[in-house]
């Protein structure tokens, strides 16, 4: 089994590993990021179909943590059973997986259930998850060679889970952690190569033919528009462009079979000659050669004449149609899978984050810092004022760029779905949901002036009537900026330590807890989680600083472009029907109001042959012409009232 040695790593020697404690250090760091809850063992239903919220004590019962947060995972799961081929079959199974996972650049942990099974842990690369499309088919190449894996919690994306190290047995007794805790707390912080899928995948012969010419037909020569931009030169000598080529040599194994043509038994994924082949032209191509390079390599006289050379001649005729073939598909399948998905060089899509210190004009600084406070003290101890504090900020920013200033206030008008763009990828009714909490709240920093009509949106102001503090030092540490993507897969919760240290330049842990307003155990939680990230690294006793990695590496290796186009088609769809649904309401009251018919008045002699169209209307002027017109005198029911008097009941007029 691998270890990892680390001199700087805390160490927990096993004779004081309680299952308390690695229950402790590790479920936090193997659960998935955003997901604090937790499945629990019924012994009524014998499912993990209870629930439970996630926390530092050892539960009672069997508890598995979730493997995906909204369909990415950030570690490689594999759990090992033994019902079905014994205790034996396990370790067998175990060491195969480990020692593969190491020669692709993996780290791995493991432990021991009471029933015989195990569990491996390989964290991917920091800032890397994988979703559950790229998950699948490598766990199910893993099954096929390991008859003891169980691939159903890698394969479901809602619900799949796996119970930590440390966590009750359903057997009884508590999972069992090989090794030293501090060596598995390193490897989870330090985490694997930022290429270990790609090679897994290269490793146990992944590749897919998905362009294979008819038998006798040459390899097709066009390559994907797509493709071009990762590729140097044309035809014959196209290869991947310099940025992208790997430096290091050939793996022994896959040097053998080149020069030798011999099937290292290293390699159980080699069942014969065809997967020993394309192992050999990917490696290749991955490290600068192309078609006419290897042409040289494998021709009378060259390094690998009597190796891969000798592979390719038993087809005789058909050897350098089955090498072109070899070699587009092995370029092909290195660009989708492996450049394309974790380039050397990133395009810096998100631009938040490059300038040091606060942004933004005063005013509009002193009122977020404010309104931060505010929601310090009126969502205290809630995990939920870290998404208050999202929305306040995108609030600011729209402000800034579509807001005016009226008698020294800022008035914005602006939408949810808006809103969930600028405040890093938040969902709309968690937006509308923060909107109307904030503008019931008595004291509030944001009032509702005027309610949405139409396509209009709701128009906030930005007010300070509730001031909290009077420190102009907390207006030099905000930001009028949108909300970065990437704490959609980090947790909201995050921010603000990372802000502190990262663009206001706090170095001693201290500080940062009373500028972020943290007790010291939540905040040493954060900074755990964002180390774990990439974020954050510590400098010394009590003091950290930046990372080496950034919110964009993360962004870029989560996909949250993809994220956020998806949801702007999303936002135009919904629009374009609440649109149409105005139209069609304007449509259907103006068919609801009466219509006044206009009737051409008629004079002379032709009016009395004249015969109105409506029979109601008809009737009507029928009833009007017999009784005739009304009495014009000014006094005429007073006269009939009286004659009415003197008629029925005798009455006479006394003057």
């Amino acid at each position: 089994m691998t270890t990892f040695a680390n001199s700087g790593a805390t160490s927990f020697h096993s004779a004081r590993l309680t299952p308390e404690l690695v229950w402790k250090r590790l479920a936090p760091l193997v659960a998935a990021p955003g997901r604090s809850r937790m499945r629990v063992w019924s012994a009524e239903t014998k499912k993990f179909s209870d629930t439970a919220k996630r926390t530092d004590r050892l539960p009672t019962r069997p508890s598995a943590v979730y493997l995906y947060n909204r369909g990415r995972t950030h570690l490689l799961w594999l759990d090992f059973d033994s019902k079905r081929y014994g205790r034996n079959a396990v370790e067998a199974d175990m060491a195969a997986a480990t020692s593969w996972l190491t020669q692709c650049g993996g780290v791995v942990i493991a432990d021991r259930s009471t029933s015989g099974g195990g569990h491996l842990l390989c964290p991917l690369a920091i800032g890397t998850s994988a979703s559950l499309d790229e998950m699948v088919p490598i766990v199910r190449l893993l099954a096929a060679r390991l008859p003891t894996l169980d691939i159903t919690p890698n394969t479901n994306a809602d619900t799949g889970c796996m119970t930590p190290p440390g966590s009750p047995c359903r057997e009884g007794g508590h999972r069992q952690l090989d090794g030293d805790l501090g060596y598995a707390m390193e490897a989870l912080t330090t985490r694997s190569e930022a290429d270990l899928l790609p090679r897994l995948s290269m490793l146990l012969g992944a590749l897919k033919d998905r362009t294979s010419p008819r038998r006798g037909e040459p390899a097709p020569a066009e390559t994907p528009a797509d493709h071009r931009v990762y590729t140097d030169g044309e035809g014959d000598n196209r290869r991947l462009a310099t940025a992208y080529v790997r430096n290091d040599p050939l793996p022994p194994d896959v040097l053998g079979y080149a020069t030798r043509a011999i099937i290292s038994p290293t390699r159980p994924t080699w069942q014969s000659n065809h997967e020993a082949r394309m192992s050999v032209v990917t490696q290749a191509i991955a490290r600068g050669h192309s078609l006419s390079s290897l042409r040289d390599m494998i021709a009378s006289g060259g390094p690998w004449e009597h190796g891969l050379g000798a592979a390719y001649r038993r087809y005789g005729q058909r050897a350098d149609v089955a090498l072109a073939r070899d070699v587009t598909r092995a370029t092909d399948w290195l660009i989708t899978n492996v450049v394309s998905s974790s380039p050397p060089r990133h395009k810096r899509n998100y631009t938040q984050g490059g300038q040091r210190g606060y942004r933004g004009p005063l005013q509009l600084r002193v009122w977020l810092a404010n309104a931060l406070s505010w929601a310090d003290g009126e969502y205290a101890g809630k995990r939920y004022r870290w998404t208050v504090h999202a929305v306040l900020q995108a609030v600011a920013f729209h402000a800034l760029v579509a807001g005016e200033q009226r008698s020294g206030t800022w008035v914005v008008g602006v939408g949810g779905r808006s809103l969930s763009l600028s405040a890093g990828l938040l969902s709309d009714d968690t937006i509308w949901r923060v909107l109307a909490d904030l503008r019931d709240r008595p004291g509030s920093p944001l009032i509702l002036v005027r309610q949405h009509i139409g396509t209009e949106p709701d128009v906030y102001a930005l007010t300070s009537q509730n001031v909290v503090h009077s420190d102009m030092r907390r207006s030099e540490r905000v930001r009028i900026e949108p909300v970065h993507d990437a704490w959609v897969v980090l947790g909201h919760h995050l921010r603000r330590v990372y802000e502190l240290v990262a663009h206001h330049g706090l170095t001693d842990r201290a500080d940062v807890y009373a500028a972020a307003t943290l007790v010291r155990a939540t905040g040493d939680a954060m900074i755990a989680d964002l180390q774990t990230a990439g974020l954050i690294t510590s400098t010394g006793r009590g003091t950290i600083g930046p990372g080496t990695h950034t919110l964009d590496d993360i962004a870029d290796r989560h996909h949250l472009d993809e994220t956020r186009r998806a949801r702007l088609a999303k936002h135009r769809e919904e629009r374009a029907a609440w649109r149409s649904w105005l139209c069609e309401r304007e449509e259907q009251r103006a068919q609801s109001l009466p219509i006044t018919e206009t009737r051409p008045c008629v004079f002379g002699a032709s009016a009395q042959h004249t015969e109105p169209a409506d029979p109601d209307y008809a009737a009507w002027l029928s009833a009007v012409l017999a009784t005739g017109p009304p009495d014009a005198e000014p006094s005429g029911d007073e006269l009939h009232a009286i004659e009415l008097v003197a008629d029925l009941l005798g009455g006479r007029i006394v003057a």
